[in-house]
């Protein structure tokens, strides 16, 4: 949470202009609540990546939230825009096993800039970040999204790659192993249970790339995560 709210003071800084004139009153527009995430790492770890988390997924002028991603947008780009942005992925971990380094994983701290595309056929993501912590290493995410309105349910199907450097996997996975490429489906559903409350569930599998895969500290060729939240919208 820390690391978070320093993101946004330094959004605030950085806000265009432009932006700002166009929505001059800063309205915050979407979710905001409390949720449970669970979200294993590749390699055997103590913990099962299970916690609390606050759940955020909303717009307040230029800056933005989207549950695990955090930015700014600077311009406009097509159906979207450029943006400044940063991840927060829970990929720290202790290694359960002291026969290999037994020293503890700190988190990524990944910065960069991308774009959402909201269009008429669905929503297109393409992040590309730098981990400016103990990795080093380069990170790509890629995503496509479409939306299924049932009624009071919404469905959001989505799949996607993500790429991650040579650096980022040696340091988190293996120090034999080179670059991987991850794919992933997932289904989030936003059921609605009165005009302003909703709960939100994200299931998501991830298909490891080879270099993670054949890691010795890897038992595993899949990975699944989820979240669970209720959140309040405001509108």
């Amino acid at each position: 949470m820390r690391r978070i709210a320093h993101f946004f003071r330094l959004c605030l800084l950085l806000a265009p202009p432009a932006y700002a004139q166009q929505d001059e009153t800063w309205k915050l527009v979407g979710d905001v609540g409390v949720g449970v995430n669970a979200a294993p790492v590749a390699a055997r770890a103590q913990s099962n990546g299970t916690a609390a988390v606050p759940y955020l997924n909303f717009d307040y002028g230029p800056v933005f939230a989207r549950i695990d991603t955090f930015g700014v947008k600077v311009a406009p780009l097509g159906a979207g825009s450029v943006e400044l942005l940063t991840r927060v992925l829970s990929d720290g971990y202790t290694p359960r096993s002291a026969g290999w380094d037994a020293a503890r994983r700190a988190d990524s701290l990944p910065l960069g800039v991308g774009t959402l595309q909201v269009t008429s056929v669905g929503a297109f993501m393409v992040n590309v970040y730098r981990d400016v912590g103990k990795s080093k290493g380069m990170l790509l995410d890629t995503m496509y999204a479409a939306e299924l309105p049932l009624g009071p349910v919404t469905l959001y199907p989505q799949v996607g790659v993500e790429h991650r450097s040579a650096a980022y996997v040696r340091y988190y996975a293996s120090d034999r192993a080179g670059a991987s490429n991850n794919t992933f489906a997932a289904i989030f559903a936003e059921i609605q249970l009165t005009s302003k409350c909703y709960v939100n569930l994200n299931l998501r599998r991830t298909w490891l790339g080879r270099a993670i895969g054949d890691s010795p500290q890897v038992r595993r060729s899949t990975l699944d995560s989820g979240l669970l939240a209720v959140s309040y919208r405001f509108n």
